[in-house]
């Protein structure tokens, strides 16, 4: 068959008999799931049995790349894994811009299966048609940055590289695996299934290109698509010196989107002298750089030259946001704020979740849940030194280290004596934003967004990638019916969104988790200055074009929403029930202090009530939150509906 776009093949490693197979993609799988994240997360419904330990040789990583990644459309550079999460025990799909995908693409394959454990640490090496693992003894044990430096020095410079440092090797179970030294594939513990298989790295050399179906009508759409990008007022905001700062990250603390301390109480701090985007700019900021082939260059080189925390220069996708993360505990500048990303990137863990187990444990602490001698003599509070200290015994799963390496979830059934009140997750997974936020600065009445209530329904847990939208601010009934539209949400479900004076957020999530889940599959990053330039219309005739598939915005709608679905039948097929949607408890208990505004708890009835609404209009059991028979036959899902 001919394939264009696709690299036309799937890789197979089994680790544990050291075999390699090679087989065609099948062209009805690339038609109904579309690629990247929408095929891997098949492959991994059919390969990872249920009831599998994470941690075992039985489960699976799949490693997948869309249609466009590697061509130079702009705007398409993500790619990334699926497996069963240590951390949640439920699908964990996570993808990055700065990816090995397009190398792996060139090299021939689509998406690359590793299953089994090898009988001592190495690395998968693939280089065109030759496949084989490499004795990787020598490198266990070094961080990430280490570990890429040792690979393309032995193997050549144009190896791209996917590595897990320490923390994957230990198992932390939100342990990520770090791509090319700075792309990031995190939150629930996929480095820590690479490291319980002995999988130090990937290294991947390609030279055969990609072929178009349509290549001159491909050239000239990428030209006028780059232009248009080119001229978003957004590339300056978020490009240069921490811009986005004063215009995003500082509001979104000040009205308590954003909380810190364990989700204990706003941050004010952010509204301060201390953490501005001047300061920023003088003090850590050296350069942007960019994913392969855009023109945006929205990520940074940050670092601190002498004082008590030096930082050499390093990459990271978040060079505001993530430093930022680090007030929330204790954090007093930006330099020290910095030590600690950096650390998390060199050993390979997850910055997010790594800062909200800390917090965790300094709150417990404080609070005489766990005493000095059960935190292995420190004393824990907000600051920068038991930072820095937990984060090495987390790495190392050192005494107190290794109950926190377990994330909060697992951490508190085995601290106990209350301590499941301070544990604030969505299916074990931290939240990336409060939901007690509020409209304006000067509102505080909670403000329940797409971003923020779509944390809720993910399958990874409380992550608010897939429900990306425009409502972080909030916006008038005409622009959300122009964007229902854009996103190809039928008229008569327009009607039922947009209603009189008030618009419905969980039907309205309903569609764009299924856009998203198409969206990402092609590898669209989600920054606003791209998804902007990329409705529905837009992507099925890029689809079309560059595969020689031909499906409509319609079909191509559906494949969004079979992908969704089968990432939720994976998770009740795990278990996961309707209860495990639900907020945390904190935020329906507890009001939010932000300076001297106190924003209320969220109604737990009321969210019971939005849940409700949005499986109706996903065409799920309203009872179960699970796909019904009736949906799945509908997608052409009607074996997997056997199986639940």
């Amino acid at each position: 068959m001919n394939y264009y776009g696709y690299a036309g093949r799937v890789l197979h490693v089994d680790l544990t008999r050291k075999a390699v197979r090679k087989e065609e993609l099948d062209g009805e799988m690339a038609r109904r799931f579309l690629g990247g994240e929408g095929i891997s997360s098949k492959l991994a419904y059919d390969l990872i049995a249920p009831g599998v330990d994470p941690l075992s040789p039985e489960n699976v990583l799949v490693y997948g790349v869309s249609p466009l990644s590697g061509t130079f459309m702009p705007g398409f550079p993500r790619a990334g894994m699926v497996s069963k999460s240590p951390l949640t025990g439920l699908l964990v799909e996570s993808n990055s811009g700065n990816s090995i995908g397009p190398m792996l693409k060139y090299a021939g394959y689509d998406h690359l299966v590793i299953s089994g454990r090898a009988g001592n640490p190495v690395c998968l090496v693939i280089n065109n048609d030759d496949v084989g693992l490499e004795d990787a003894t020598d490198i266990w044990g070094t961080d990430t940055f280490a570990a890429a430096d040792a690979i393309r020095a032995k193997l050549g410079p144009d190896y791209w590289t996917s590595c897990i440092g320490p923390g994957g090797e230990n198992r932390v179970s939100f342990a990520c695996v770090i791509e090319n030294k700075n792309g990031m594939l995190g939150r629930a513990g996929l480095g820590a299934v690479a490291g319980s298989k002995n999988l130090k790295a990937i290294a991947v050399r390609g030279t055969k290109g990609i072929r178009v179906h349509q290549r001159r009508e491909f050239r000239r759409l990428a030209e006028e698509m780059r232009g248009k990008i080119a001229e978003s007022p957004l590339i300056d905001l978020w490009r240069n010196e921490g811009k986005i700062i004063d215009a995003y990250m500082r509001p979104f603390y000040q009205r308590g989107i954003y909380a810190k301390r364990n989700y204990g109480d706003g941050a004010p701090e952010a509204g301060t002298e201390v953490f501005t985007q001047q300061g920023f700019a003088r003090e850590i900021w050296k350069s942007y750089y960019a994913c392969f082939g855009c023109p945006c260059g929205c990520k940074g080189v940050i670092g601190v030259a002498g004082g008590k925390y030096p930082v050499p220069d390093f990459k990271t996708s978040n060079p505001w946001g993530t430093p930022m993360l680090f007030i929330e505990c204790g954090a007093r500048d930006w330099n020290e704020a910095v030590r600690p990303v950096y650390l998390t990137s060199k050993y390979g863990i997850d910055a997010f979740e790594t800062l909200r187990v800390i917090s965790f444990a300094i709150e417990l602490y404080r609070n005489g849940i766990i005493s000095r001698e059960d935190a292995d003599g420190l004393q824990l509070d907000w600051n920068i030194e038991t930072i820095l200290a937990l984060i090495g015994k987390i790495v190392r799963r050192d005494g107190i280290g290794a109950v926190l390496a377990q994330g909060v979830r697992s951490a508190s059934k085995q601290i106990g004596k209350g301590s499941e009140k301070y544990a604030v997750h969505v299916k074990g997974l931290s939240p990336t934003m409060d939901l007690r936020g509020s409209r304006t600065v000067d509102d505080s009445e909670p403000y329940l967004f797409l971003e923020n209530f779509g944390q809720l329904v993910d399958p990874r847990g409380a992550h608010h990638a897939r429900s990306w939208s425009i409502t972080y601010v909030p916006r008038k009934l005409e622009s959300i019916r122009r964007y229902a539209v854009s996103i190809g949400v039928p008229a008569e479900a327009v009607d039922r969104i947009v209603t009189g004076e008030q618009w419905n957020l969980p039907r309205l999530l309903k569609w764009v988790d299924d856009f998203n889940s198409m969206a990402f599959s092609f590898g669209l990053c989600m920054r606003p200055q791209m998804m902007a330039n990329y409705d529905l219309n837009a992507l099925a005739r890029l689809y079309s074009i560059t595969t020689g598939i031909q499906l409509s915005p319609g079909e191509l709608l559906e494949a969004g929403e079979r992908i969704w679905n089968i990432q939720r039948l994976f998770n009740a097929r795990e278990g996961a029930s309707r209860e495990d949607d639900m907020p945390p408890g904190r935020m329906m208990t507890e009001p939010l202090a932000v300076g001297p505004k106190l924003h209320p708890p969220v109604n737990g009835s009321a969210i019971r009530d939005m849940l409700s609404e949005y499986y109706e209009e996903s065409g799920w059991d309203e009872v179960t939150g699970v796909p019904t028979r009736e949906k799945l036959v509908q997608l052409g899902l009607g074996d997997e509906a056997e199986d639940n």
